[in-house]
């Protein structure tokens, strides 16, 4: 937890506020299919209803870095990805908790497949207005 004295009194940010920064800015690049987390990170996601328990965070004297585990989708540049991942927490973190961010560690734990259905298989178009139903 950051805690910062003011003339009004004192500011305090949770990690998982700053996790939680992290986790959207993540998840608003282009490629990532999900934020991953390790075995007692879900665990503790179940138990604890964490919702960025797949990210670490580091908070030093106002700076704070990051380790967080991402699965892409299929076909992505990885590196491309990845460092995108990097820019936007950076921007994110930087811009919301006045914090400097020193280090964003990414691991690709998977990749997400995208389902195609079989071949020969459509789509059944089902009646949407009234005069479609009685035709």
């Amino acid at each position: 937890m950051i805690e910062e004295e003011k003339e009004l009194g004192s500011v305090k940010i949770d990690n998982e506020v700053l996790s939680s920064i992290a986790s959207v800015a993540a998840k608003k690049v282009p490629g990532v299919h999900k934020i991953a987390t390790s075995l007692i990170g879900g665990i503790a996601q179940i138990f604890k209803k964490t919702p960025d328990a797949g990210i670490k965070v580091v908070v030093g004297e106002g700076e704070v870095s990051f380790e967080l585990g991402v699965v892409v989708e299929y076909g992505v540049n990885i590196p491309e990805v990845t460092y995108q991942i990097q820019k936007a927490i950076k921007e994110e973190v930087e811009k919301m908790s006045g914090l400097k961010v020193t280090r964003v560690d990414v691991i690709v734990h998977g990749v997400k497949m995208k389902k195609h259905k079989p071949e020969g298989e459509t789509e059944e178009k089902t009646p949407s207005t009234k005069e479609e139903k009685n035709d």
